[in-house]
């Protein structure tokens, strides 16, 4: 056979096969996950008291999601969502608990979500917002936040809770019926939180709103909204 023939073959073959694969390559890119993949992602908000934590404004949710998941696995996978051991209740949320006569209210792009509808698959453009309601109703919650910092030695201890605002609550009185902070007996400064003791290089000291609470700080009175955080630092 001449040469040039047998280049010509060569170079057709070469072809062929390039032309398969970049076919096969196009489709897998437009199948089923790739495709959900290369798309906008379900996103997610957490409200609290009508205002948004700004640490899970619009967090994407494109890691866990896949074509016909529904609710309850995207929220469990993500792991954004603690559900209770029946799967059909909301213990957390981002590291975030309720106390006493609070709930959680889910909705998926503006349509309040059930126990019920927790099978339901979702849509991959989907926005589920998660809030912080009264379990007496109303629109308007009046709340505080109580923030345990333990910092990067007792990192599993950190997480805020939301508790209902009550006229004339104080540092001292909240972190009294928190059930999860233990005074000294003066009732000035804490002892532990969530049962840990701090080593004697580390001490529980608080914050309101960001700043650096005084000795006589415990008759403080809080307001709406107001975030008392009791971190673990060094001494």
């Amino acid at each position: 056979m001449p040469t040039k023939l047998l280049w010509r073959l060569l170079i057709g073959m070469i072809i062929l096969i390039t032309a398969g694969g970049c076919s096969s390559l196009f489709e897998d890119k437009t199948n089923g996950d790739y495709a959900v993949a290369s798309t906008n992602p379900p996103t997610f908000s957490l409200l609290i008291g009508g205002n948004e934590l700004t640490e899970s404004s619009d967090r994407q949710l494109g890691d866990s999601y896949h074509k016909g998941i529904t609710i309850r696995e995207l929220l469990k996978d993500s792991g954004i969502v603690q559900f209770a051991l029946d799967g059909n209740s909301i213990l957390s949320v981002s590291d975030v608990s309720l106390g006493l006569g609070l709930d959680w209210e889910l909705q998926v792009d503006g349509k309040i979500i059930n126990a019920a509808d927790f099978n339901s698959s979702i849509d991959k453009d989907a926005h589920l917002v998660i809030t912080a309601k009264s379990e007496t109703g109303g629109d308007s919650l009046q709340s505080v936040i109580l923030i345990v910092n333990g910092g990067s030695e007792q990192a599993q201890l950190t997480r805020s809770y939301v508790m209902l605002f009550t006229e004339d609550v104080s540092v001292r009185s909240l972190l009294k019926s928190s059930g999860i902070v233990q005074l000294a007996e003066n009732n000035r400064t804490v002892v532990s939180v969530k049962a840990y003791t701090p080593l004697t290089s580390e001490i529980w000291k608080l914050k309101v709103n960001g700043k650096q609470l005084l000795d006589s700080g415990m008759d403080m009175k809080l307001r709406p909204q107001d975030e008392l955080e009791v971190s673990l630092t060094s001494r």
